[in-house]
């Protein structure tokens, strides 16, 4: 007897939340189909009962840590008076946390690099990313005109992705999470800036 849809739907869903975290932490390179079924609690046999490739599931995988990120910032965000939402953000993206935690953080900065240098369905997904968050940080800025928050959207995820780039490169410890402090400073700064 076949499975239901909604047991398929839930393992499939169950295979999406094992490779999340371990795609983000060690790469598309570093992590196998083997090692993400039996993150999931599943065989090997039947991975491809449920994804064609493992690029497919990066893809998903990828969209679903994109989700995540968006939802942690929004919450930040909500807290945040109108015209310090981005600043908000910022600090949120920038903390030393989400240095030292690549596996729940923003996959752009976790896979960009390594995805931006391949093709197919993975990479579409971290090139939705980008374009979903900078809308998203366009949006968060409404009282704006739209070429001036096009601007801050576009430098805040630049600085943000960069900055947790290097900091993950300096190691954990007081390096970074002073490195990361200097950054959220400048940031808070260009941001609180009028545009020209």
């Amino acid at each position: 007897m076949p499975w239901s849809r909604d047991h398929k739907r839930a393992t499939r869903a169950r295979i999406v939340e094992a490779a999340s975290p371990a795609l983000r932490s060690r790469g598309l390179a570093g992590v196998g189909v083997a090692d993400v079924m039996k993150a999931a609690g599943l065989t090997h046999g039947g991975f491809y009962a449920h994804f064609g490739s493992k690029d497919e599931l990066a893809s998903e995988a990828i969209d679903h840590a994109a989700a995540q990120t968006r939802t942690r910032l929004s919450e930040a965000a909500a807290k945040a008076p109108a015209d310090g939402k981005l600043v908000a953000i910022a600090e949120t993206y920038l903390s030393r946390q989400h240095g030292e935690h690549p596996e729940w953080g923003c996959p752009i900065a976790a896979l960009g690099s390594e995805l931006a240098r391949g093709a197919g369905p993975a990479q579409d997904a971290i090139g939705n990313a980008v374009r979903e968050f900078l809308a998203w940080l366009e949006n968060e800025a409404p009282n704006l005109p739209r070429a001036e928050r096009r601007r801050r959207a576009a430098g805040a995820l630049a600085t943000m992705v960069g900055a947790i780039t290097v900091a993950r490169a300096l190691g954990r410890g007081d390096e970074a999470g002073e490195y990361l402090s200097q950054v959220r400073r400048f940031l808070r700064a260009a941001l609180a800036a009028r545009g020209k």
